[in-house]
C-alpha cells in the first residue's frame, strides 16, 4: 500500500468534468464511487456520467489511514454499468514506500477526475496556445518548454502514448490537450483515450516544429533532432494512431 498524506487531500479537492467545449473545460463535479459487491473478476461500478477512458484512484481506508491500491480506467460502459481496468499507481515512486498489495474489493473507493486541473497543451503556434490557455483559466497548463526538456532528457524526438504517460506521472498531470487543424482533443493521461473534443477555427495556421515552445531554433537543435521530426499537423493530426 502507498500511504497518502497531503497528496490525497490535494488530489481529492481537484476534480472536474469534461463537457463539449469551445476552448474551455468546465470544472464542476467529482465522482467518488464505493465499489459494490462483485460477481466476477472484472470490477463493475455504476457509470453515472463517466466516460470511457476516464481514470480514477482506488483507495482503501485501514485504521483511519488511507492507502492507494491502484488506478482504475473506465474500459467499457453498457446499460449504465462501467467495467474498469486496473493498473499500477506510479505518481509516487519511492523505494522506501511499501508496494501496493491485494486487489480492490467491495467497499474500496474510486475517485475519478483527479488532477484534471493540471494539463499539458500542445499547439501549432503561440497565438493558438495562448487563446486556449486564456479560455481555460481554471486549468494549470504545464508549459511545453518543460515537455521539450523531458523529451530531450529521454532521447525522444516525437512522443508516443507511453512518453506522455511518463511525463504526466512525473509532473502529476491529468489531461493532455492536442490542437488539431479543425478541433481540440482532450486525452486522459492514464489511458490516453480521448474524453473530450470540440471544433476550432484557427486564427493563425502557422506551425512551429515540433510544437509551440519559447525555445529558440538554435536551442531546439541542441535538444532534439529536428530533421527526424514531422511537421506539427502531420504528426499530431494522427496522434491517436501513434
Amino acid at each position: 500500500f502507498i500511504i497518502l498524506g497531503f497528496f490525497l487531500k490535494k488530489i481529492i479537492s481537484i476534480l472536474l468534468i469534461i463537457n463539449t467545449f469551445l476552448f474551455a473545460v468546465d470544472i464542476n463535479n467529482k465522482v467518488v464511487i464505493s465499489i459494490p459487491k462483485q460477481d466476477s473478476t472484472i470490477i463493475k461500478i455504476p457509470a453515472l456520467d463517466l466516460k470511457v477512458g476516464e481514470s480514477g484512484i482506488i483507495t482503501r481506508e485501514v485504521n483511519k489511514n488511507t492507502f492507494i491500491l491502484g488506478v482504475a480506467i473506465i474500459d467499457e460502459i453498457n446499460d449504465g454499468i462501467a467495467s474498469i481496468d486496473i493498473k499500477e499507481f506510479k505518481n509516487i515512486k519511492d523505494k522506501y514506500m511499501p508496494t501496493p498489495i491485494g486487489n480492490p474489493s467491495e467497499g474500496d473507493k474510486i475517485t475519478f477526475r483527479i488532477l484534471y486541473d493540471k494539463a499539458l497543451l500542445l499547439a501549432p503556434n503561440q497565438i493558438t496556445y495562448q487563446e486556449i490557455v486564456n479560455n481555460n483559466k481554471n486549468i494549470d497548463f504545464i508549459h511545453p518548454d518543460i515537455f521539450i526538456s523531458y523529451l530531450s532528457s529521454n532521447d525522444i524526438n516525437q512522443p508516443k502514448k507511453d512518453d506522455f504517460l511518463g511525463f504526466c506521472n512525473k509532473f502529476d498531470i491529468g489531461l493532455v490537450f492536442i490542437t488539431k487543424e479543425n478541433n481540440i482533443e482532450v486525452f486522459d493521461c492514464q489511458s490516453f483515450k480521448m474524453i473530450g473534443a470540440d471544433s476550432i477555427v484557427l486564427k493563425d495556421k502557422s506551425t512551429q516544429k515540433p510544437f509551440f515552445t519559447r525555445i529558440s531554433d538554435e536551442g531546439l537543435n541542441k535538444l532534439l533532432d529536428l530533421e527526424k521530426i514531422k511537421e506539427y499537423f502531420d504528426y499530431y493530426g494522427n496522434m491517436q494512431s501513434n
